[in-house]
Order: structure tokens, then sequence, then C-alpha cells
């Protein structure tokens, strides 16, 4: 487990896509508690999985793969439970942060301290070597006990990280400078450089396992000497918190912020397998005896992979996220999102069949139909929504993985419009000459190709509140007549713009200023007029005539006007 430090640990939650998918990676466990964020995972003899957690401090236990957890009894002085350990006999040891180690005899009902000589209380990690003795690492030293925790000594002094139990049954630990390993119980050490590094596990095959603070992994094949960029196929952000190894030897790393990466070939290549998370905050890993992945998380709780990583069935087949949503598009334009397709079979290629779409709004388009053992092919779903209205469908892909033959991934999006009438933006006076005005308005969704009853022109009208109110114009034949009537309110035509596309429309109208008090508004309307000769109008808008300009019929009062006033 990574602290480094405590306090700078990243709390904030992405949330990913895909939580309820049936082919998710990740599954949600009920619990442990509520809203919990966890710190440690550690798995018994008889596979009950535990739980330490560090708002509450409090222990959980699940009998059943995360079906249900209890909580077990509580820790006579709580605070985070940073990493739980237990030696043969299935006794537990709980290295609780500033208050000391704990051990429970009775798997987990009962707790008691048990420190003596252990004169740094700040424990970070903790492991039990085949002897049965208990080490732990410190910011203050390395300690063991030879008797069950009755007892502690210290070791080496020194800030440590971690401390491993390595392949060769040597001793292996940081203090993020220095990498330590010692084959005689800690009598005597040798020392590497491990400077910007942070010793994270030791891989079955006996290789070291390390990470940077800038998004790197490295592997050492010769105990930390010399070290092996592995940032390759993948970019990610965020500290590495844990790392842990299946029985097959698949590596995976927990990133917080970046979620959970995968390398099945001892991290040539590594994929992203956050399918199901509902968080990237990501913290402790254990691998089950029966093959399942746990991973805790900072305020989420605990989830589990859906089946075992290290099977032998071929292939297996996840899609991530296993859903779409395109949330709002524009009607005429399109939107594209990618999910990834994954293959972590053991033997087989997984081969992809026939791809149907129940909307044809939808597209989906992939590079090629076949996926790699361990890889993924990415894939790109393309929305192009024509009408304003919700769009549901769902991507049918089928595949030769016998657990899922057939894989349905819901789309969805909105198309959205400005309605069927067209949006007055602005209006506003042309510079130096208040005679004439320029009105700027949005495109109806009619106005789009494919629509059934498109837009085929714009007609501006006009009104004056006020004395003065000129009667209505005439109009051409081709314009239809505004469906807007009220008693003494006359509207004058003034042009037509033809419909043609544009998401933006302007045009410049004339002012016929006449001076009258009170000051005259002009009110201005815009009419979409279909095929079929259906009107659809804007909301009114309106400028009002500047005083002290030269006007037809009127008198100036040398005045200049003072700005533009919208209503």
């Amino acid at each position: 487990m990574k602290l480094r430090p405590i306090i700078a640990m990243l709390f904030c939650s992405i949330i990913v896509q895909n939580a309820g998918s049936q082919n998710a990676f990740w599954m949600p466990t009920n619990g442990p508690g509520v809203s919990s964020d966890v710190r440690s995972l550690a798995v018994n003899s008889s596979g009950v999985v535990f739980a330490g957690t560090w708002n509450d401090g409090t222990i959980w236990k699940t009998t059943n793969d995360g079906g249900t957890w209890t909580q077990c009894g509580a820790i006579p002085d709580p605070n985070p439970v940073l990493s739980i350990s237990r030696n043969s006999r299935d006794h537990l040891f709980a290295s609780v942060y500033g208050k000391g180690m704990y051990r429970s005899t009775d798997n987990g009902t009962t707790w008691a301290k048990e420190d003596s000589g252990l004169t740094a209380l700040t424990v970070r990690t903790s492991f039990v070597d085949k002897s049965n003795a208990v080490w732990v690492a410190t910011e203050s030293g390395l300690f063991r006990s030879s008797n069950n925790g009755d007892s502690w000594s210290l070791i080496k002094p020194g800030y440590f990280y971690n401390v491993y139990l390595d392949s060769s049954m040597a001793i292996a630990m940081d203090d993020g400078v220095m990498l330590y390993r010692s084959t005689d119980q800690g009598t005597s050490w040798s020392s590497h450089p491990i400077t910007n590094l942070g010793f994270d596990g030791v891989h079955p095959d006996g290789s070291y396992i390390a990470s940077s603070t800038t998004s790197q992994i490295f592997r050492s094949t010769d105990f930390g000497a010399t070290w092996t960029d592995l940032h390759t196929g993948v970019s990610w952000n965020g500290d590495a918190w844990s790392v842990t190894f299946n029985p097959r030897g698949d590596i995976f790393y927990a990133r917080s912020g970046a979620g959970i990466l995968v390398s099945g070939d001892t991290g040539k290549t590594w994929i992203v397998m956050n399918g199901g998370l509902t968080t990237t905050s990501v913290l402790p890993l254990l691998c089950h005896p029966k093959g399942y992945l746990f991973v805790g998380t900072a305020g989420s709780g605990v989830f589990r992979t859906r089946y075992p990583t290290d099977s032998s069935a071929t292939p297996i087949f996840f899609v991530q996220p296993g859903s779409l949503d395109f949330g709002k598009v524009k009607v005429g334009a399109s939107d594209t999102l990618s999910v990834q397709i994954v293959n972590m079979g053991s033997h087989d290629s997984l081969r992809l069949g026939p791809i149907a779409l129940t909307n044809g709004n939808f597209v989906f388009r992939m590079d090629a139909p076949v996926v790699p053992r361990y890889g993924y092919r990415t894939a790109r779903v393309i929305y192009m929504p024509v009408a304003a209205g919700p769009d549901t469908g769902t991507v049918r892909i089928s595949t030769n993985d016998p657990r899922t033959p057939v894989f349905s991934m819901p789309v969805s999006g909105q198309g959205y419009g400005l309605t069927h009438a067209p949006a007055i933006v602005r209006i506003s006076l042309i510079p130096y000459d208040y005679t004439q005005a320029r009105i700027l308005w949005l495109r109806s969704t009619d106005d789009s190709a494919g629509a059934p009853d498109r837009a085929t022109q714009y007609s501006i009208w006009r009104r004056v509140n006020g004395s003065g109110a000129p009667g209505q114009t005439a109009r051409p034949n081709s314009v239809a007549p505004i469906p807007l009537a009220a008693s003494g309110v006359v509207w004058d035509f003034i042009a037509t713009v033809p419909a043609i596309g544009l998401d933006e429309y302007a045009s410049v109208v004339p002012i016929p200023y006449t001076y009258s008090s009170p000051v005259p508004w002009y009110v201005f309307i815009v009419a979409a007029q279909t095929k079929s000769m259906q009107v659809y109008l804007s909301m009114p808008d309106s400028i009002q005539d500047p005083l002290g300009v030269t006007a037809t019929g009127g008198k100036g009062n040398d005045q200049i006007p003072a700005g533009l006033v919208l209503k």
C-alpha cells in the first residue's frame, strides 16, 4: 500500500460510465458500511475478506464474496486502519495509524492491542512471513515480532513506506530514496538507489514492481539494481496506491484518479479496466483465492471483479463503457463517443460477428473484428439526430465468447434545436446611421436537411408602440400572413430571407423615425415559414427610437443617443 504522504490522498471521485452493465469488469459489493473509505484488505484461509476503513477506523468482513458485510468487533482505540495481515493460524494483525498494532484470534470478533516494544505507532504496512513472524514498516523504523505480536524488536531505523517478502524469502522495503534487501532476517542489508520511485510489490516471477510520481511503472529483474520503464500502451494520471497479481501473473495496478490498469504480459502492454466502477479513487487491491479481485475505494466501498481473473475460459469479453449517453446534440450535427472492446481471455482471440443497431440515428464503426489476447480495440459510435427529441437504441455485438455470445449496449441521445420558431438574439442600431437596425436570429429546427416540413424562408415584421403607428404594408404572395392578431395592432412586413441551413441569420432593416412623445419602441418578430406554408414566430423583441436624430417628419433636439436599450 502506498501512502506518500497520508494527508495528500486524492479524495475526489470521477464518475465512470457503465456502473450497472452486466458485462462490466467490476461490480459493487454491498458495503462495507455507508460511503466507506477502505484503505486495507485481507483474506483468510477460509476465503473471508476483511476490510479496514480510514474514515471511522472500523473493520468489516464478508463471507460470501462481497454479497453482504458485517462489522467486526470495535478497535478499542480506533483510527485509520492502513493494513491487515494474517498468519497461518488465521490470527489477524491490524495496523492502526498512530495507535500501533492490534491482534484478533477469533476472526475479528475481538481485538487486543499488542505493541510491547513497538516504539513507533505510525505503522503503514505489515506482512507475515513463512515462519509466522510479523513485520511492520513504520515512520520510525522496521519492526518484527517473532511471538505472534506479544513483543516487537526494532530491526532497522528509518522512515519506511512498504515492506515485502520476495520470491527468495528475502525482506525488501524502501524509504523513498533507497531500496533495502535482507536475506538473513534483517541482520544485514544490501541497498540500491530508488530516487523518485516507490516500491510497490513483488511479481510471482520474482521481479520487483515500482512506480514513479510522474505516472510511470517500472520492473526490475535484479532485486532493484536496475529498472525498466513499462510505460507503454496507455497514458494515465494519479498516484499509485497498490499492485497485486493473480496466479497467472497478470498485473493489476490501482492508481488513484486513473482507476485500474491491467497487464497480461508482465508490463509490456497495459489497458485501463474501469468498467463498472463508479469512482477512480481506487486504493487497496486483493486477489482472492477464488480468482476474484477486490478493490477498496475512497468513499464508495469495495468493488469486485464480476468473474475470476485467472479463469481459463476463452475468451472473456468486456465492453467499457457498457452504455453510451450522448446528451444533447444539435439536429443536423453529429457527435462521436468511443468504447473499448477488451479480451481478457488467456488462450484465444476474441472474434466479433454481426453488429446490429436498432436505431438508424446511431452508427457503429470498428477497424478490425478480432481482438487479441489481453488486448483491446477502440470502436466508435456516431450519433446523428434528425429531429428534436430523445433517441434511444441498442448496439448488439455478436462474439465467440461463450459467456456473452451477444452483448447489447444501450445508446441514447437527445436531438435539440430552438423549437420550430427562430430566436432573435439581438437588435442593434447600425453605427453612424440610426435609420437602420440589424436583426440577428438563430434558425429554427425545421430549417434542417431531412426535416419533414423544413423552413424555406424567414420573414421580418415590425410594429410600433406609441403614436404614429404605421399601417400594414404590402407583402409578396409567397409570404404567409403571420398568425398573430390583437385589437388595434398592425404589423408591417419588412423583408424575406431564404432559409439556407445557416445557424445564424442577419438582416438590416429600416427604422422610419417619426419623433413623438413618448418615444416609440419598434417591435420586431421573425417568422419561419415552411414549405407547407406553416408559420412559426419568434418571441417579439424591440429597440427604442434614439432621441436627437433627425427623422422623417420630425425635429431633432441635438442630443447624442445615450445607448442601446433592449427589452
